[in-house]
């Protein structure tokens, strides 16, 4: 079928509360998302996020404990942000998605 008008972007990735981030990260990279981090995570920053995520960008070394990784698809950017969860592992606190012109 041909479409007319603007391009539709293509729906938000289901991202849950409380999700560990390891499970969100290889349904994004089925889906099509790639990592696309701000910058090489310090190696702190890597042993607080507990894994080798390609995606992770940061993390706080003080507070929550909060990490954040970094996705892109097309003209979509994702960010998740993650705490630890009861097993030290991270887990889902947040995430936004931005559109790029």
């Amino acid at each position: 079928a041909v479409r007319s008008g603007p391009e539709v972007p293509p729906s938000p990735p289901l991202v849950l509360l409380q999700e560990p981030v390891t499970q969100v990260d290889a349904r994004l990279l089925g889906e099509g998302w790639r990592p696309k981090p701000d910058r090489q995570p310090l190696p702190f920053e890597r042993e607080l996020a507990g894994n080798q995520l390609a995606s992770l960008s940061s993390c706080s070394g003080t507070g929550m404990g909060f990490c954040r990784y970094d996705y892109q698809r097309g003209k979509q950017s994702l960010m998740v942000v993650t705490v630890p969860g009861a097993s030290g592992a991270g887990v889902v606190h947040s995430s936004a998605i931005r559109l790029h012109n």
